[in-house]
């Protein structure tokens, strides 16, 4: 992967996916961060498989037949998660597990021990954090048998999240969910009813909570960092009516050049596999415009405005943190992005939850999360963080410490 990731920054740039100067200048001073995935790119950043495509078709390319019994099913499903070739080179997704495995559900008690080695299996063989799968909202039983092993086996990978609707997922299933989530910190919960309304049934909760098109999923991942970008500013209008819109629109354009080079030069979508198989589709991809930094931004403006108040405990600092967002998604709203038609041709806003690639990193907080150390009282800072997470449909990775 290391070796990789250089080969494909070995390349200018500006020469090759046609950059600006001034692109390249905020990229350079931080404010843009293309998180090092390289100019050259090969295929996109997240892969969402939809692996009912396996369930129901097997797999020419790696001579599987469609599996007929459990541990057909769970030997097919690790095979072919060795090669989907995501930004880590590990599976970002690897499905809702109890909806493709509930059909081969025959003996609890054996189907169990099977159920557990695959998830001990992916543990072992998939050392990454971004490895994610996904369960509910209905209760099934091979649910209740990852959720059991989940909670035995106490692995951190793979990260889970559990689509939760009240309308749907059973109270027995939601407490059992709850229960695997307190002691082992998974399953998350997602708004399933939410995540539907903004793309559709068939999306997956992927990585670091990235919901993204199902049988697609996203290009790059380009983040502004909000702190850099603010700290630049002596104001809150110079920050949400003149920095700011012109940093957002040079990043969507870098995206733009980016999206065009891997659908147009990079043959991933005429060549690969996953796509002559409908594992995925082109047109079922989009990409991601994410701000990591909402905190730092909004407490150097309200230090800039003679406040000694910080964001999460200040009436004007919600005031402030509103105003970027609603510039931002206003910026965003008017781009009309390349070949992302699954989302009606725009790009989807996403807190990110960080990163460790500069320095400026560190001065700038996940998301829109309040720095370590200022958080109100849980109640308060539940009723905070809320009204931010409508501006991010591909999801926003937020934590609420409680005893």
């Amino acid at each position: 992967m290391i070796f990789g990731n250089i080969a494909e920054r070995l390349f200018n740039p500006t020469e090759l996916l046609g950059h600006t100067e001034e692109e390249w200048q905020y990229i350079e001073n931080q404010m843009i961060c293309d998180l090092n995935e390289g100019y050259a790119i090969y295929r996109p950043r997240y892969i969402l498989l939809d692996y009912n495509v396996y369930i129901q078709k097997g797999c020419k390319f790696l001579d599987l037949p469609p599996p007929a019994t459990l541990d057909e099913a769970l030997d097919g499903l690790l095979i072919i998660y060795s090669h989907v070739p995501s930004i880590t080179t590990y599976p970002v997704y690897i499905g809702r597990l109890d909806v493709l495995l509930d059909p081969f559900i025959t003996d609890e008690e054996q189907d169990y021990i099977k159920i557990k080695r695959f998830l001990n299996h992916i543990d072992k063989t998939v050392p990454d954090s971004f490895c994610h799968a996904n369960v509910g909202p209905y209760d099934t039983k091979a649910g209740r048998l990852i959720l059991k092993a989940v909670i035995e086996l106490e692995n951190p990978t793979p990260n889970m999240s559990i689509r939760y609707d009240k309308t749907k997922t059973f109270r027995e299933f939601t407490e059992l969910a709850a229960k695997a989530c307190l002691l082992v910190s998974k399953p998350s919960f997602a708004n399933d009813a939410y995540y539907i309304s903004d793309l559709g049934e068939d999306y997956g909760i992927a990585s670091c909570y990235n919901a993204l098109p199902e049988c697609g999923g996203a290009y790059p991942l380009t983040r502004l960092r909000l702190g850099t970008i603010g700290r630049a500013c002596n104001s809150v209008d110079e920050m949400v009516n003149e920095l700011l819109p012109k940093v957002a629109k040079l990043a969507l354009s870098t995206m733009d050049k980016r999206h065009k080079f891997l659908v147009e030069e990079s043959n991933f979508f005429e060549t690969d596999f996953l796509v002559k198989e409908g594992f995925i589709k082109r047109t079922n991809f989009t990409s991601m415009i994410a701000i990591v930094g909402l905190a730092d931004a909004t407490n150097h403006l309200l230090q800039k405005e003679g406040l000694n108040e910080t964001f999460g405990q200040s009436k004007r600092g919600d005031e402030i943190a509103t105003l970027i967002m609603d510039k931002l998604k206003e910026i965003n709203d008017a781009h009309q992005g390349l070949y992302v038609e699954r989302t009606n041709n725009q790009y989807l806003l996403h807190a990110q939850v960080g990163a460790s690639n500069h320095a400026e990193d560190k001065m700038n907080t996940p998301a829109h999360r309040i720095r370590v150390g200022e958080e109100p009282t849980l109640l308060a800072h539940l009723k905070q963080s809320a009204p931010f997470h409508k501006y991010f449909p591909s999801g926003t990775g937020d934590l609420f410490a409680f005893d």
